[in-house]
């Protein structure tokens, strides 16, 4: 089993689809979990996400279909362990949403659940949301998808990216859908 749990927002995945600038992060972290050195797990809302963005961004249908099967497959091969979110992990990722103000807003709650998922599984949540990350930060357990250079920065003592996780078990705070 992989060593670090890490738990990839959409836009990590979005990257790769795309080809934006972070794209060769964005599979190096897949990679990674298919050669069993880290655990991915996400929420169930990714799905949802990827497809909203797949739906109004990409014109072939062919397309669209390729890329939903792809993240099933990696989902079948336990490569991407999709969790349905349990009342626990729900009400952690509330507790997260209600940190904000007036003044700067108040954090997403679908940033939320994937942040909740990473703090109660002592994981990383990966994220390219810039302003989110800003908002929760003070909690831990969240990287920006950077260069590695940047990432080693940005680590502090409460992101535990070197430290072995082995055997996480999410019973309790959410459901496997891939076993």
């Amino acid at each position: 089993m992989a060593a670090d749990l890490y738990v990839p927002d959409a836009n990590v995945f979005l990257e790769h689809i795309y080809a934006r600038p972070l794209q060769e992060i964005s599979k190096k972290i897949i990679r990674d979990a298919v050669l069993e050195r880290i655990q991915l797990a996400v929420p169930c809302l990714l799905l949802d996400e990827i497809t909203e963005v797949l739906c109004g961004n990409m014109e072939s249908l062919a397309d669209v279909q390729a890329h939903l099967r792809h993240l099933e497959n990696l989902a079948r091969q336990k490569v991407l362990h999709v969790v349905v979110p349990s009342c626990t992990l729900r009400m952690k990722a509330v507790e997260l949403a209600r940190t904000g103000n007036k003044k700067s807003g108040w954090p997403e709650l679908s940033g939320c659940l994937y942040h909740a998922l990473a703090i109660l599984h002592d994981g990383v949540f990966v994220t390219n949301d810039k302003r989110h990350f800003a908002k929760v930060r003070q909690f831990g357990y969240i990287i920006l998808l950077r260069s590695t250079a940047e990432q080693d920065e940005c680590a502090s003592a409460s992101n535990p990216l070197n430290k072995a996780s082995r055997g996480v078990n999410l019973a309790g705070n959410g459901l496997w859908l891939t076993n």
